[in-house]
């Protein structure tokens, strides 16, 4: 959509080159920043919206010690009330510390100890 200053508009002069090739331009105008956000968004398309567990409470800490301590942690939020969505396990729970591997004596059963935490609403 063409762009024109009115007469009372202040006027900004620039000059624009390439030194190869074509340049290609886009002067958001607003006269807002919600303006120029829409506009934005009118070439780009619009930010998807992250799923909803990711803007919630996460619960994080250094150490769980085995699935009993993770069942705990669990239940007590639940004791207090305390509404969470996420709990990130640290690197504790692996096999000597290599990713993707679990400690077999700590944390048995994986699979289980997730389907529990997810049965809640809650992700690991």
């Amino acid at each position: 959509m063409p762009f024109t200053l009115s007469s009372t508009s202040p006027t900004t002069h620039t000059h624009w080159m390439a030194e190869t090739g074509i340049v290609d331009l886009f002067v958001l105008t607003g006269p807002n920043l919600e303006k120029v956000f829409e506009q934005y968004a009118s070439l780009t398309g619009a930010a998807a919206m992250p799923q909803y567990f990711a803007t919630a409470y996460h619960q994080c800490r250094w150490n769980y010690r085995d699935e009993a301590d993770v069942r705990n942690v669990n239940a007590g939020f639940d004791q207090f009330d305390i509404p969470y969505d996420v709990l990130w396990l640290d690197i504790e729970h692996t096999d000597g510390k290599r990713y993707f591997t679990w400690d077999k004596d700590k944390f048995p059963d994986p699979i289980a100890m997730q389907k529990n935490l997810s049965s809640e609403g809650r992700k690991v």
